[in-house]
């Protein structure tokens, strides 16, 4: 539960971008790669082990992943984004888990298209 809490916080905090920047392809790559990593925490973490620190955390991610679809411009991430905050809203382990799925891969082929 904690690396939970710690990879969040470093998402949170490694892509607080101005709202006029293009995420780097390094960026892109570490992005997915910390989801990936939170995916697979989180499906580790018992429903009764879900706390107002992790929804609260959890929160801060949305918006992140929010900033994130501005900055790219994606209706795509924008879609999936809020699938992830409804599933997370209705307590839909699985829809959520499928969000963040469809997050990291939509975030791979943005890596697909800008850097190779």
């Amino acid at each position: 539960m904690k690396l939970l809490h710690i990879i969040l916080i470093l998402f949170t905090l490694t892509f607080c971008l101005p709202s006029h920047a293009q995420l780097s392809c390094d960026e892109l790559d570490v992005l997915s790669e910390s989801l990936d990593d939170f995916a697979v925490e989180f499906s580790n973490v018992r429903d009764s082990d879900i706390d107002r620190s992790l929804d609260r955390t959890l929160r801060e991610l949305v918006v992140a992943l929010k900033q994130v679809a501005r900055v790219e411009n994606d209706t795509r991430l924008s879609a999936w984004i809020q699938n992830l905050e409804i599933a997370w809203e209705d307590e839909d382990r699985d829809d959520f888990e499928e969000a963040i799925d469809d997050i990291i891969d939509r975030l791979d082929d943005l890596y697909d298209r800008d850097c190779e």
